[in-house]
């Protein structure tokens, strides 16, 4: 494999899926601690939105090892758009847990965040616009 081959946005989305990876596996979403005593919550345990955000990631996985492979299947749907579909959707389901819990917070809870909208901002960057047909039309 060649990586001189992977440009910037390729790199963003690359870079900011490792991230989410360990904003949900490694690092906890919420952490308290009292006195001696601490407990740290990860993505997957805390509820619908952290399932959530986990198949997201699973996703973005998907989307990157299809993006880097030297012949990628033919798809229904464009790798950037599915690498930008998965994001968004990662990222918005940490915005949905912030509004329903926000105490607490952790840095992988963060580390999602940002992960996410960088993946998502570097498949748009991939061209992952969407973008009506421009025909010719003709109104009589």
């Amino acid at each position: 494999m060649d990586l001189s081959k992977i440009g910037r946005s390729q790199w963003l989305a690359i870079g900011g899926t490792v991230g989410v990876i360990i904003g949900i596996v490694i690092l906890p979403w919420y952490s308290i601690s009292i006195g001696p005593f601490s407990a740290d919550v990860y993505a997957w345990d805390v509820n619908i939105w952290g399932k959530l955000a986990f198949i997201g990631m699973l996703l973005m996985i998907g989307c990157v090892v299809v993006m880097v492979l030297p012949e990628p299947p033919a798809l229904p749907v464009p790798v950037p758009i599915a690498m930008l579909a998965a994001s968004a959707l990662t990222a918005l389901m940490v915005v949905i847990e912030f509004l329903d819990h926000n105490s607490y917070i952790g840095i992988g809870f963060w580390l999602t965040l940002v992960a996410a909208l960088v993946a998502a901002y570097g498949s748009f960057e991939m061209g992952g616009r969407l973008s009506l047909p421009t025909g010719t039309s003709s109104s009589n």
